[in-house]
Parts: C-alpha cells; structure tokens; sequence
C-alpha cells in the first residue's frame, strides 16, 4: 500500500496533465464548453505538461552529477591505471599542486630539477607549509654506469635521429651535476625544505615520482603510456615501501652540510666548487669557470619536460 501510495504522490502532476486533457476533450466534442473555456483549460494542460517535463529534466540533471560523481570515485579506488603520455603532464601538475613530499627514483632529474621542486617550493610558500623531497639519481662519479644508461636508451631509441642518438656520458655528468646543484640552492631558498638526494648504482627505464595523492611510472617521451596508482591502496602502500628501501640502499650526500654555505641567486664558479667539494664529489678537471657558469644556467633552466 505505501508503494502505491508512494507511486501515486510522485506522478500526481502527471495523472492532473491527463485528467485534465481527458475532460478538455470530452467538452470539447460534447460541446457542452465555450471555446474561450476550452482554450484557457487548454493552456493550463500545457503549463502542467511544462512543469512535469522541467521535472524530469532537473531529475535527469540530477542523475547525470550523480553518475559523474560514482565514475569519480570509482577511479580514486582503482589501484591502478593507464594514462597517454601526453596526459602525464596534467596529472602530475595537479600532484604538484596539493602535495607536501615528493619522492623520485630515475635518471637524471632532469624535470624534477626544472619544473616539479621550484613548483613545489612556490606553492608550499606561501603557506609556510614544509617540503619533503627524496630524489635517488645515477651516481654522476661512476662514469661506466653513465655509459651503460646512455647505450640502452640509444638501442632503444625508436628512430636514427631520435635525441637519444646524441647523448653522450659527459651531457649526462653534466645533468647530474646541475639536479644536485639546484637541490642545494633550492635548500637554501625555503627553510622548510627537507631535501635528501642519493646516487644509485643502478639504472631503471623507469621513473617513479610519488606525491600524497599518487606514484606515477613514466618512461621517456610522450608516445609511452604511464601508470597512475592512487594513494591509499595496497599497490601505492607496496611501491611505497620498495622506493624506501631502494632509496636507503643508495649513497646519501650531506646536503645538511650546506646549510650554512652561502648560494648567491647566481651562484659563481668559486661557490659552485665549493658546494661539490663540501658534498665530496670530484668534479671534471677540465670545468672550467665557463663551464661552472654553463652548469649553474643549466641547474636552474626549464629543460625538455620528457628528457
């Protein structure tokens, strides 16, 4: 009975509609009605029609958000999925933008250096907010395993004059060089930057970058897919622990030991050697102060974002 009752109060404008059309008609062809009472009931058959139909759409509206809502949440909950490359970017700019950690594990930083840390420090400033940052990078001192970094990316190089065709060790040293550059300036330049950086002794095809809201893997260049794992699933909390572990077994550089130096906003070629030697790396003999001042604009310079 309370179904009936139900059905019946939610589809009242409807049975008025009809009852009002089924007597509009019945006057009409007895010819008990004027024209004019026709035509006024008429016109008040059709405002209620006009009102069940907004009704409807409204109602339809309303279902649409909602379904939108439920596909948006069925996404959050999906531990894993794949993205276009070329979507990579407007991920993981909305990564950058609430998050307060950022963990990388890849080659060079190159991206990391140049888009995702000055990002980050900009948007976390000025809500004071503090900043943790773990970068695990190639070990720009082990020349031969620059070497083999570059060779596999040549032989898998899709076409002869891709970019990977012309890397060679000494450009990758000298990326290395600048990501851990602009981690010491960018230390310097927010207090509640908490920024660890580790040389790994092995390479990956792979770059991993977890923020609070998710891991993303991407490859080089915007025609590979990439993965997107949500935060609070077993797969993210997985990953998690295995970037952890990998990153304490790499070398850490004390970066702490800088705190104290002082990084001009163009750090000159004395503060650059300065800030290497503090760190114990060895830079190559033959850099030259042109060359320390090339470094210095490629550290702090926006490079290709898929290098």
């Amino acid at each position: 009975m309370q179904r009936i009752w139900k059905m019946l109060t939610a589809y009242v404008d409807v049975a008025v509609a009809f009852v009002l059309a089924v007597v509009i008609l019945g006057l009409d062809i007895a010819g008990i009605a004027s024209t004019k009472v026709v035509q006024s009931a008429t016109m008040a058959t059709l405002a209620v029609v006009s009102i069940v139909l907004l009704r409807d759409r409204a109602r339809s509206d309303t279902r649409g958000i909602e379904v939108q809502k439920s596909v948006e949440t069925l996404q959050k909950q999906l531990d894993v999925r794949v993205i276009s490359g070329t979507e990579c970017n407007r991920v993981l700019t909305e990564a950058r933008r609430t998050t307060d950690r950022w963990v990388f594990r890849g080659g060079t930083g190159a991206f990391i250096r140049a888009v995702t840390l000055p990002e980050c420090v900009a948007t976390a400033r000025p809500l004071r907010r503090r900043l943790d940052f773990r970068l695990e990078i190639l070990d720009p001192m082990d020349p031969d395993l620059c070497r083999e970094y570059v060779r596999l990316h040549q032989r898998l190089a899709t076409d002869s004059d891709s970019p990977e065709q012309t890397w060679t060790v000494e450009e990758t040293r000298r990326e290395l060089f600048a990501t851990i550059l602009a981690a010491a300036w960018y230390q310097q330049r927010y207090e509640l930057l908490d920024i660890d950086v580790r040389l790994s002794s092995a390479y990956s095809l792979l770059r991993y970058e977890l923020s609070t809201s998710c891991l993303i893997f991407t490859q080089r260049g915007p025609e590979f897919p990439a993965l997107v794992i949500n935060s609070g699933t077993p797969t993210y909390l997985s990953w998690e622990t295995e970037l952890h572990v990998s990153f304490q077994q790499a070398r850490r550089l004390p970066l702490h030991s800088l705190r104290d130096a002082q990084l001009s906003s163009v750090p000159s070629a004395e503060e650059i050697r300065h800030v290497f030697r503090t760190l114990g790396i060895e830079l190559p003999a033959d850099y030259s102060d042109d060359a320390l001042d090339a470094l210095c604009t490629l550290a702090l310079a926006s490079p290709d974002p898929y290098a």
